[in-house]
């Protein structure tokens, strides 16, 4: 899980960006999720993940005392949910439900339960948030473990946080606000900071924690590439998650579609000379 986090004043805007990792990775769910024709891209969350979940919500009652959060945007995954409903508890903040931050290969359409759907087991959701962005399915793409119709990744989906970012600064001004996601969403991060993609990553439970005043730059307060100051344990099959340049390459004039053939690549978000700031 991803989190970021805003928090604001006057003139000042900050976001807090969370992202999960530890989800439940028993082969027996798996088995049983597609004998029940379960999505098996929505697993829950492990033991471990609901702890860790726990602590993060602690430190962040901690780090946010002083400020009023006024949302928590949450991605439409069930594992994210779950990460998240501690801190709502803890905040006394209800949860939006936001697939501008739906993870990679994400899948549009009516295939995820609806925050409707989701509300009756997670009270802390709140149904009636309209989706600031909806995942668009890219033209003869299809999720690898799925089959169903999604957002091609990395390219797709990279020009997507950048577009969300810019709807988070217009949509959330001097506001405090908190986002969970996952872990590829350190491109969100980039297309605040404007910079590369090459040195962040994410740790299971990361914060971000980025900061802007007035019309200014963002600027960085936090990284997220580690969790050590708050959890307890993590378990071996996580770590620190970035993108690398194999995430964007594809072979010219062949599927499938990765970006570099659009010059989307780790520097994509860098701002180029002579460039207007957003």
């Amino acid at each position: 899980m991803f989190i970021c986090y805003i928090l604001s004043s006057l003139f000042l805007t900050i976001i807090l960006l969370i992202s999960y990792h530890t989800y439940l990775r028993n082969p027996s769910w798996l088995d049983s999720a597609k004998e029940n024709d379960a999505l098996i891209t929505d697993p829950p969350l492990s033991p471990l993940g609901h702890r860790q979940a726990h602590e993060t919500a602690e430190h962040l009652s901690k780090i946010t005392t002083n400020n009023e959060v006024h949302q928590i945007l949450v991605s439409p995954y069930l594992r994210v949910i779950q990460t998240a409903c501690p801190t709502s508890n803890v905040l006394g903040v209800p949860l939006n439900i936001e697939y501008g931050l739906a993870e990679a290969h994400a899948t549009p359409g009516s295939v995820l339960p609806s925050a409707k759907d989701r509300f009756p087991y997670f009270p802390q959701i709140n149904p009636s948030h309209s989706s600031l962005l909806n995942v668009q399915p890219t033209p003869g793409h299809t999720c690898p473990k799925t089959g169903h119709p999604c957002e091609a990744f990395a390219g797709r989906y990279v020009q997507r946080l950048g577009e969300f970012a810019s709807i988070l600064e217009r949509t959330y001004h001097g506001k405090s606000i908190v986002l969970f996601s996952h872990a590829a969403s350190v491109a969100l991060v980039a297309a605040l900071l404007k910079c590369s993609m090459r040195q962040l990553k994410f740790a299971p439970c990361g914060i971000y924690h980025l900061e802007r005043r007035n019309e200014g730059k963002w600027t960085l307060q936090r990284n997220g590439e580690s969790n050590e100051e708050y959890v307890k344990e993590n378990s071996p099959t996580t770590y620190p998650w970035g993108f690398s340049q194999k995430h964007f390459n594809e072979e010219e004039g062949k599927p499938p579609y990765h970006g570099s053939s659009e010059g989307i690549d780790l520097d994509y978000f860098v701002e180029k000379e002579g460039e207007s700031e957003m």
